[in-house]
């Protein structure tokens, strides 16, 4: 025997007519989306999760599986944080506390010159030998 909700599984509006499951065409699109997700994102969904930036302690209701962010402000914020990160990347040589630079694009450098580049690889060929 088949039974059928009264309220749809996803916002709990009212079904009617034929409806048995969902309410509309974007409730049910949720609830294929719901099926997709592993336990932990379904949870987060369900009951929020924290946002991502460092320095905001907000708990959020995600709009998607993906929002890491409680806003657009916390969001720009990491990325500019991320960014000055980059322009204060050190040379990873011992010894060395040069600023290793960066032109704007993709990632730093690692360190501050070929020639400390190239010191560094020696190093490490001569540590495994």
């Amino acid at each position: 025997m088949l039974t059928f909700s009264v309220s749809c599984e996803v916002c709990g509006g009212a079904l009617s007519g034929r409806q048995t499951v969902v309410c509309s065409n974007a409730c049910r699109q949720a609830r294929k989306r719901m099926r997709k997700l592993t336990d932990a994102e379904r949870e987060a969904m369900l009951w929020g999760q924290d946002c991502a930036h460092l320095e905001c302690t907000k708990v959020f209701e995600p709009r998607t599986p993906s929002q890491r962010y409680c806003s657009e402000n916390c969001a720009a914020a990491h990325r500019a944080e991320a960014e000055d990160a980059r322009w204060d990347a050190m040379c990873e040589l011992d010894g060395c506390g040069n600023n290793a630079g960066w032109d704007g694009r993709g990632a730093p450098r690692r360190f501050c010159s070929n020639a400390h580049k190239q010191k560094a690889y020696r190093q490490r060929k001569r540590d495994v030998s």
